[in-house]
């Protein structure tokens, strides 16, 4: 899915401030600094009204989106595909009534949300002894992109510089998502790369669609 004309243009801003952060963390024993994310607020603002997504969540799709572009230029992430994935998955982070604060992080826990799992699905045996889910039975899809512990032990990325990969915080959500996506996918500019590459997220019937569905407006 293609980015937003003029979102291009932060991409350069946000290589050179990414890169800045961790240093700026330890000057003087000040206050942490924001998360790289914050590059991409004013941007946010802007779209936030026009497309329905939270400032805060719309920051770090497009954070994530941008920082695997530099990364990984082949891939051909959009903004609009993880936000598509947010949409689908929590409704941005809201389902059950959750909430998300200025940092990201979302709560309560979002886990084993019944619009990212089918229907009388067969349980997954557990893999992570409820490290990462809580649950130390089987294992359940967890935080705003509902990530099974798998796919996150394997891909868990911390992009907010708190020393911590938190699956209920979305800048680091939203950049494991993109990093799983670009493995699994390739080049997500391709159509088959990109469905396979959301089939392989999250195999409930009809998601893929969905996630087209608003993949397509946003991108628009």
């Amino acid at each position: 899915m293609r980015k937003l004309a003029g979102f291009v243009g932060v991409l350069v801003m946000v290589a050179v401030l990414a890169g800045c952060t961790s240093r700026l963390n330890k000057d003087d024993g000040q206050a942490k600094q924001d998360a790289p994310s914050v590059q991409l607020r004013a941007w946010s603002q802007l779209h936030s009204e026009p497309y329905g997504i939270p400032v805060r969540v719309l920051q770090a799709y497009a954070y994530a989106a941008a920082a695997m572009d530099k990364a990984v230029p082949g891939c051909g992430i959009g903004w609009s595909t993880l936000a598509a994935i947010g949409e689908v998955s929590s409704d941005h982070g809201s389902a059950s009534g959750a909430s998300v604060d200025a940092n990201g992080n979302v709560s309560p826990k979002l886990r084993g949300l019944s619009q990212a799992n089918p229907a009388h699905a067969t349980p997954v045996a557990d893999t992570d002894a409820g490290r990462y889910d809580g649950n130390s039975l089987i294992d359940v899809t967890m935080g705003p992109m509902q990530m099974m512990p798998s796919k996150w032990e394997q891909f868990a990325t911390d992009a907010n510089n708190d020393g911590v990969a938190d699956p209920d915080n979305f800048d680091d959500a939203a950049l494991t998502v993109a990093r799983f996506l670009c493995a699994a996918g390739g080049d997500l500019r391709k159509s088959d790369g990109w469905a396979a590459a959301v089939a392989q997220y999250n195999s409930t019937p009809g998601l893929v669609e969905k996630v087209h569905a608003y993949a397509g407006r946003y991108g628009r």
